[in-house]
């Protein structure tokens, strides 16, 4: 998540306080409707508004960022199915109404390695060295500017834009996926995020790796989202930048952002969708990047045993970065 929609977020965290302060027991009103503040972060599954995680939100007055444009002029017709969102909103039941909605995809870059088990149900291919997973059924294909991208013709050297869950083996389970371009090394935008290898301390005119790729700075990017315009080993970061082939691979950086691996730290009343990772008892897990404690949770179904890999929903408060579980749903 951005620097600026962590701002944002924060700023109408406070607005569903000072609410919650005045209707008292933590609920809100915002033009009429009665509800409670969250943050979601899921799949879109329909349209008719968005639905995430089976809750409708109307987004007619949301202010929306998609791949860190948030331009006025952002529409519902800008998000698609199988995109996974975060929503602030304010929610009555299975309905609510969003304040903000933000897609930023996982991964963007050339395919390559694709491996068909001519199954027609899977496929699996790296994209920088990031392992993923395309379904036949879940993930949803967008031809964009390529029409006929399709699970038939995915190939290799396709650039693609990938949304979806890392399961516990680290590999990123596609949602939703478009073609945006043919591989041109040295000139294809690319977009690769993480954590830069130890003792790292870089500026602009500098290189570090990330994920076994060098990157470099050139000494006009844009730092401006990067606390003192260094990226350190201590940061999770975005990187944009163009794609050089090569034994490592090279990527020219023009923009770099800092960001969270995981919701805001102090989100309150939260929902989050993704898959079970880092698992080590129900107290200390992550899904999607979010450190969790089950320990007080219901389960779903009821003597639910969780591990590494497993797909689940999770409610309930996020308070100095976990997200303290009211109740963990296996899913699908």
């Amino acid at each position: 998540m951005s620097t600026v929609c962590r701002f944002i977020l924060a700023s109408l965290a406070a607005v569903v306080v000072a609410l919650s302060g005045c209707g008292g027991g933590g609920s809100s009103t915002v033009a009429g409707i009665g509800g409670t503040g969250k943050v979601a972060s899921g799949t879109i599954t329909a349209f008719g508004s968005i639905f995430v995680n089976d809750i409708e939100y109307d987004i007619d007055s949301a202010l929306l960022e998609v791949n860190d444009d948030n331009s006025a002029g952002l529409s519902q017709d800008d998000l698609r199915i199988g995109m996974v969102v975060t929503v602030t909103a304010v929610v009555d039941g299975d309905t609510g109404i969003a304040s903000l909605v933000v897609y930023d995809n996982e991964i963007e870059g050339p395919v390559s390695g694709l491996i068909d088990p001519g199954n027609g149900l899977t496929k699996s291919f790296s994209v920088m060295g990031i392992d993923v997973i395309v379904d036949n059924t879940g993930t949803e294909f967008d031809e964009g500017e390529a029409p006929g991208f399709s699970f038939a013709t995915i190939a290799n050297d396709d650039v693609v834009e990938i949304s979806g869950f890392f399961d516990g083996l680290k590999v990123l389970n596609a949602s939703y996926i478009k073609k945006t371009d043919d591989f041109v090394s040295g000139e294809s935008k690319v977009e690769l995020k993480g954590t830069p290898d130890a003792g790292t301390d870089a500026g602009a005119g500098d290189s570090f790796r990330l994920d076994g790729i060098i990157v470099n700075i050139v000494v006009d990017a844009d730092l401006s989202k990067v606390q003192g315009e260094r990226v350190t080993d201590a940061m999770f970061v975005e990187v944009e930048g163009t794609l050089s082939s090569g034994n490592p691979l090279t990527i020219d950086a023009f923009r770099i952002e800092q960001e969270d691996d995981g919701l805001e730290e102090d989100a309150g009343e939260a929902e989050l969708e993704g898959f079970v990772s880092d698992f080590a008892d129900n107290g200390n897990f992550k899904v999607d990047g979010q450190l969790v404690d089950a320990t007080h949770a219901e389960f779903e179904p009821a003597g639910l045993v969780l591990s590494d890999g497993m797909k689940v929903k999770v409610e309930g408060v996020i308070e100095g970065g976990i997200l303290n579980a009211r109740k963990v749903k296996q899913e699908d």
